[in-house]
């Protein structure tokens, strides 16, 4: 089981683990429970940000238009921008996108 660190400022980065892989769903590992994100989810979200750079999007109060945490707070409500943070880590971990941070924000580069 993997433990690697969410995308952004050193400052702000989280430490966690997880279960599964991109193809198959994740199970993100919390002292407070787990959550899972299926591999359709997942599957969406690589396929309508194909090839693009977009903002990660992971502020649960001011999240940007068309970013990974609005996508999927958008398209599944269970699910909300700071999932899109340990997400994205997990597709940058395993080659699926690459996170950059720009300033103070994340970029996310779709492979």
């Amino acid at each position: 089981m993997p433990t690697i660190m969410t995308c952004g400022h050193a400052s702000r980065r989280t430490e966690f683990s997880y279960r599964g892989n991109a193809r198959t769903g994740i199970t993100l590992e919390f002292e407070s429970g787990e959550v899972t994100i299926s591999s359709a989810v997942i599957n969406a979200i690589t396929l309508n940000f194909h090839g693009q750079r977009v903002r990660g999007g992971f502020d649960m109060t001011n999240t940007p238009p068309h970013s990974v945490g609005s996508f999927l707070e958008s398209n599944w409500p269970a699910l909300t921008p700071r999932h899109a943070s340990f997400l994205c880590a997990v597709l940058d971990h395993e080659g699926v996108a690459r996170c950059h941070l720009v300033g103070n924000a994340v970029w996310v580069d779709f492979i």
